[in-house]
């Protein structure tokens, strides 16, 4: 887990790929604990919107990439909670 909100750095990159990861968040481990510890229950959904960077050259085409990724992705985001949101019961404490 990078620590966030910023890219991971390049050598933090090539330790991630040697120990195979696949995905790195950025705040949702901490944030589900704390969330936890106050009896709250938690539902995460996760944009992966940039690929590593592995080089130092690399960090303003990733930085575009998030933005160009991130606005095509919020209207079937927002599409998709929505319906979720529709289809989740609340329960019977909830007004």
């Amino acid at each position: 887990m990078a620590t966030g909100p910023n890219f991971e750095t390049v050598t933090e990159s090539h330790l991630l790929q040697k120990l195979g990861a696949d995905a790195v968040g950025m705040s949702t481990v901490p944030e589900v604990i704390v969330a936890r510890h106050c009896g709250l229950r938690v539902f995460c959904i996760f944009l992966f919107t940039n690929k590593v960077i592995m080089d130092c050259e690399s960090l303003e085409k990733a930085n575009r990439e998030v933005l160009k990724t991130r606005k095509q992705a919020v209207q079937k985001l927002e599409q998709f909670v929505s319906i979720l949101m529709t289809n989740i019961p609340l329960p019977d404490h909830a007004s």
